[in-house]
């Protein structure tokens, strides 16, 4: 089996831990613009906020993201992928390379308890991941951008990128033929570059990992048959939740008995439905299965061995007929760092911040569909970690106390979260961009 990247622990031997000279010289006249550029940024998170909407219906949200984008000159195009919204920003020294941003749009269905002046409008609808963070760090970004377009050579591509929640809306975007004649224009990005913000991590900081960052994300239903009969007499039936019970647990050992040692991955059954009555053996049982891994060989062994372990379960069991298996093709693709420009922009970060201030985190099973932009183009991307926990309240012990992504009392400290992330996005993209 192939042997997982090992993720980027940049050191002091480490070719890329010195930025640039120009990328050195750059952070005081950035950090500037980025004051400046903070009160309007902190303003459109607020709306973003207040405002929120579900995935696909991020109809408010996108409008009033294009005018943001408007206003600082981005050539913009609407309705990409549904609600997306692509902005343009050409740069003023000469043709070059494009770069592609990445910011998400959508809400959760999670009624909000934070107690904030700008909470959510929207009953039952809330930011809770921090996708308005996200919008707002990039119309701040692009602010501090359009100030110094002069010194940028190439264009920015930007998207304001819809359904991430429901792992649809990457895949929307770049299936858009609108996208792909933006693309035509612009030509293909040279890396895509996007932050997230994090409930485990103090506002001021930021975390990168070189490799695997997210995982793929797959979901199988399973539809066990047997015979139904009365349940005072199972041995003229074929129970399937019997069948289902012994499948369930079967499934645990896929981890721990057929991959090898140390290989991340997850099989967690999030639902097991069946019958209807105390005394009434129904004739099928249903599992909701999710999976999660990050190559594709681990992947396909993950699915095979639940497909293998169903159909042979229910066989020993003399049942009808095989279980039926689906496997969605709305799967999220893993997210995978690339270790260079992981180890450059971790160079970069570090100048402008302070070592302290840059860290590294172990990769997530968790999932995020920024890694499709990669697999997609073909081309290299990185997201990184944003910092948003109140600094006073951080506890690196007591995480579990702290309100998490996708709570209803998340809240970031909304100032030092935007203003290093407005900073390390305004360094990565002029980075790429600064004539050589």
């Amino acid at each position: 089996m192939a042997e997982e990247p090992a993720p980027v622990a940049a050191t002091a031997d480490d070719e890329l831990t010195a930025p640039p000279v120009d990328a050195a010289d750059a952070v005081p006249t950035l950090a500037v613009a980025v004051d400046e550029a903070l009160p309007a940024a902190t303003r459109a998170y607020r709306w973003f906020h207040r405002h929120p909407e579900l995935s696909g219906a991020e109809v408010e949200t996108a409008r009033h993201l294009a005018n943001e984008l408007r206003v600082l000159g981005l050539e913009v195009s609407e309705h990409i992928g549904g609600t997306g919204v692509v902005g343009v920003l050409e740069g003023g020294g000469g043709d070059g390379p494009t770069v592609l941003v990445r910011a998400d749009m959508d809400a959760l269905p999670v009624t909000e308890e934070t107690g904030l002046p700008y909470a959510s409008a929207n009953r039952g609808v809330m930011h809770a991941c921090g996708h308005d963070v996200h919008m707002a760090c990039a119309i701040g970004a692009l602010r501090v951008l359009a100030g110094r377009q002069p010194l940028l050579r190439g264009r920015i591509l930007f998207v304001g990128q819809p359904a991430e929640e429901t792992g649809i809306g990457a895949r929307a975007v770049l299936d858009d033929r609108s996208f792909r004649q933006i693309l035509g224009r612009t030509g293909t990005p040279v890396v895509a570059l996007a932050l997230h913000d994090a409930a485990d991590l103090p506002a001021g900081m930021v975390s990168l990992l070189g490799g695997y960052a997210h995982a793929n994300i797959d979901t199988v239903d399973l539809t066990i048959y047997g015979r139904g009969g009365h349940a005072a007499k199972p041995h003229l039936a074929c129970d399937p939740i019997v069948l289902g019970a012994e499948i369930v647990l079967a499934l645990q050992t896929i981890v721990s008995r057929r991959l090898p040692a140390g290989e991340r991955a997850v099989v967690t059954v999030g639902q097991f439905s069946s019958g209807h009555q105390h005394n009434v053996i129904p004739d099928h049982a249903t599992l909701l299965i999710t999976v999660r891994s990050y190559s594709e060989q681990t992947r396909r062994r993950l699915l095979d061995e639940i497909a293998r372990i169903a159909r042979h379960v229910a066989r020993a069991h003399d049942a009808p007929r095989d279980p039926a298996i689906v496997v969605s093709d709305a799967n999220t693709p893993a997210a995978y760092n690339d270790p260079v420009w992981t180890a450059r922009l971790a160079a970069l970060f570090r100048h402008a911040l302070g070592a302290e201030r840059v860290a590294t985190h172990e990769p997530s099973l968790g999932g995020e569909d920024f890694g499709r932009y990669s697999q997609t183009l073909g081309i290299p991307g990185v997201m990184w970690k944003l910092g948003a926990v109140d600094p006073k309240r951080f506890d690196g012990q007591r995480l579990h106390e702290l309100p998490g992504l996708h709570s209803p009392r998340f809240a970031p400290a909304a100032r030092a979260t935007l203003r290093t992330g407005i900073l390390t996005l305004a360094l990565a993209v002029e980075d790429v961009l600064r004539p050589s």
